[in-house]
């Protein structure tokens, strides 16, 4: 063999890491649009991101579709909520991209729950006969900001540790977002402030990291339990402790049943408000920011305006 193809052979195993080139950017998917804008922060120009679900989808309920399998089957690292969140589709969806770079377990599979502070661990037995209940505690630790700093640096180490050539910039978009988040906070904490140790109602037990976060408390849920809807007599009940309690503010997700909320709130003499609790939720949110500065406006105004209830 001569020198220039022992040279050109050896330049090309230099370039190549675990079968992907190095100048190729990572192919990321996330489970929510949330997981997939940290994603895109922290990898910036080296990375391709798609979340598998939007907004107005309830992430516990998503259809397993070929188009999923699909989008996911070329995916260099998959990123998940953990959990359980998603228990009942993504094990389907990965399984069937027949991509082992991203099972559970393998190099590109990040649980995004790992390092966070996991709220409402079941003790004992769980019994599903009290609903939609998650034996690993409340996956919904996306509503807390301060948890997505977790997120950002959790990913900033597994892309440094598949593109290691960029690792210098995965860690200083990590670190410039989780800067950003601490200022934003200011601000969040700072509005919802006068509010603390007030009472909000909400649709699904999923605003318990917002709540905690914020000073709030959650005073009572739509659901009957959790993942099952309510009655009319549950309904008639959490009105009139709502009123007692002069609670007056029920939040709900897009995928929610709207009119239910509504009619709650119109019973407790309060205010119903449509409250994304992930990106793309509703129109003005976009991206990580504009949605808490979304979540954290809207509610401010929910409650000065229920101020006596």
């Amino acid at each position: 063999m001569n020198k220039i193809l022992k040279s050109g052979l050896a330049a090309i195993a230099v370039i190549v890491l675990g079968g992907r080139p190095a100048w190729a950017k990572l192919k990321v998917c996330a489970s929510l649009p949330d997981l997939a804008d940290i994603a895109q922060v922290v990898g910036g120009d080296q990375v391709d991101v798609v979340s598998l679900t939007n907004g107005a989808q309830d992430p516990h309920f998503v259809p397993a579709k070929p188009s999923l399998m699909r989008a996911v089957r070329d995916a260099d690292v998959y990123v998940a909520v953990g959990l359980e969140l998603e228990v009942g589709w993504l094990p389907v969806v990965l399984q069937g991209s027949r991509n082992p770079k991203i099972q559970p377990g393998a190099p590109g599979f990040v649980d995004a729950s790992q390092g966070v502070e996991v709220l409402e661990k079941p003790t004992g037995t769980v019994d599903r006969a009290e609903g939609d209940v998650h034996p690993m505690g409340n996956p919904h630790f996306y509503t807390d900001p301060e948890n997505l700093k977790v997120v950002a640096d959790q990913l900033a180490g597994k892309f440094s540790e598949l593109d290691p050539a960029h690792a210098e910039a995965f860690r200083a978009n990590a670190k410039e977002f989780d800067g950003r988040i601490d200022k934003a906070m200011e601000g969040w904490e700072a509005k919802l402030a006068p509010f603390k140790g007030r009472g909000v109602v909400t649709y699904h037990k999923n605003l318990i990291y917002f709540t905690k976060r914020f000073g709030l408390t959650d005073f009572g849920y739509v659901e009957n339990r959790p993942g099952i809807p309510p009655s009319a007599r549950h309904l008639a009940e959490l009105a009139q402790k709502m009123r007692e309690a002069k609670v007056g503010v029920v939040l709900y997700q897009p995928y929610h049943d709207a009119e239910d909320c509504q009619r709650l709130a119109k019973e407790a003499g309060g205010t119903a408000l449509l409250f994304p609790t992930e990106a793309g939720g509703v129109a003005a949110v976009t991206d990580i920011f504009s949605h808490f500065d979304y979540m954290v406006d809207s509610l401010a105004k929910a409650l000065a305006e229920n101020n006596g209830n």
